[in-house]
């Protein structure tokens, strides 16, 4: 993410098969990377927007909500944290040394407060700044972990991409970033959502959706949806919506 961190943050109770405590709640929040509010919700009536305008409709949608900052790491450590930080897409991992070395002097992230209070806490695709929450070249090191004490369970299944930094940067059908330069910058694939990175990661984030559903603990479910960040991939049924749209200049 390069200029907004997200647009939609959406927190809502999660109506599970039995009653839940009205004092906990289940809560779903989804982060949604460089979306920026041009959505029918919003007035922009030639975007095809339907499950967001929904949620929209449902709750309460905020019109002066803004950033924290014009970066994607400092931007997802206030959301995370509460807190300005430090600048760059390494900032966490600099709280998580702080950590490391007296944890008593870091306020606890806003998963850690759910933990903390009886939640069972899972993230699934892009919601601190490395998808899967991990160090590393690949950003898969389990001993370099981005949000320490936070998430009992922080997933990224990359699938075909091969690791989280492959999904991260991915193409249809696996392609991952080898040199940027030589990499499509919008690319339209026949197939359905599963062809892309989102696809993958929305089928667990379902998958643990069912999975907390049975549990007796409340939870805290975080799910980070990856485009429209760059590249500009995504199965062309969505590009066809817009073959016959009027856009205004930009």
């Amino acid at each position: 993410m390069c200029r907004r961190l997200v647009f939609v943050l959406v927190m809502t109770a999660f109506s599970c098969g039995v009653s839940c405590a009205a004092e906990s709640p289940n809560v779903l929040l989804i982060c949604v990377d460089d979306l920026r509010p041009e959505l029918r919700c919003f007035g922009v009536e030639h975007m095809s927007t339907p499950h967001i305008d929904a949620l929209a409709k449902a709750g309460r949608a905020f019109h002066r909500h803004y950033v924290q900052a014009p970066t994607c790491g400092a931007s997802r450590y206030a959301l995370l944290t509460g807190t300005y930080g430090p600048a760059g897409n390494g900032a966490l991992f600099q709280r998580a040394s702080q950590i490391q070395k007296d944890s008593d002097v870091v306020p606890p992230s806003l998963p850690a407060t759910f933990r903390k209070n009886g939640y069972t806490t899972v993230s699934v695709g892009k919601v601190s700044h490395h998808p899967g929450g991990r160090g590393g070249p690949d950003w898969d090191d389990k001993l370099q972990l981005e949000m320490p004490r936070s998430w009992d369970r922080h997933l990224l299944p990359a699938g075909d991409w091969q690791h989280p930094r492959g999904w991260m940067h991915g193409l249809a059908n696996g392609e991952i970033r080898i040199k940027a330069g030589e990499m499509d910058v919008l690319q339209a694939t026949e197939g359905g959502d599963e062809i892309y990175p989102d696809g993958n990661s929305i089928n667990e984030a379902l998958n643990q959706i069912e999975l907390l559903a049975d549990d007796e603990k409340p939870f805290f479910l975080a799910v980070g949806i990856l485009r429209p960040h760059l590249p500009f991939g995504a199965p062309k049924l969505y590009h066809d919506l817009y073959i016959e749209a009027e856009f205004p200049p930009v």
